[in-house]
């Protein structure tokens, strides 16, 4: 909540331009629910990072919507964020498997996370929207939930 004044230099203007402001904390809200519009039965869930609060974020959406009959896990343009977020992530829909693993060249080093049944919210049917701006954490969910076939994942 602090005033501030930027100095900007434009092409164009005789003189730097001075815009004062008040700095403020901007709150990202990264999971965001919906239901779709005249399909009530199907939740749409918009990721947007994989930030410390999104396991938390999709569990308080699917236990407030538990009629939902389908999920649509929007990841398009999610630049990723924390491992274990993404774990967790998967963890809510996979019961069981290898969720991801991680190699190095000495075999000793080699790390695997499981999915767990305890863990699992929901068996309803899962479509997980991926695009090019979709990496790192979003790329290891897509592809858990492909690979363990609990989602269809799609480039769109």
């Amino acid at each position: 909540k602090t005033k501030i004044v930027l100095t900007v230099i434009r092409k164009g203007e005789d003189k730097p331009l001075e815009f004062k402001i008040v700095r403020d904390i901007i709150k990202i809200q990264s999971v965001f629910v919906k239901k779709i519009e005249n399909y009530n039965d199907i939740l749409y869930i918009r990721v947007a990072s994989f930030d410390a609060k999104v396991a938390k974020g999709l569990t308080k959406a699917i236990k407030e919507n538990k009629n939902a009959k389908g999920i649509v896990l929007d990841l398009r343009d999610n630049p990723g964020g924390l491992l274990t977020q993404a774990i967790d992530t998967v963890d809510i829909f996979v019961d069981n498997g290898v969720i991801v693993s991680q190699r190095g060249r000495d075999k000793s080093k080699e790390e695997k996370y499981y999915a767990h049944s305890s863990k699992t919210l929901t068996k309803v049917p899962l479509v997980v929207l991926v695009n090019e701006g979709s990496a790192s954490a979003s790329e290891i969910v897509s592809g858990a939930l492909q690979d363990s076939k609990r989602g269809i994942t799609g480039n769109w």
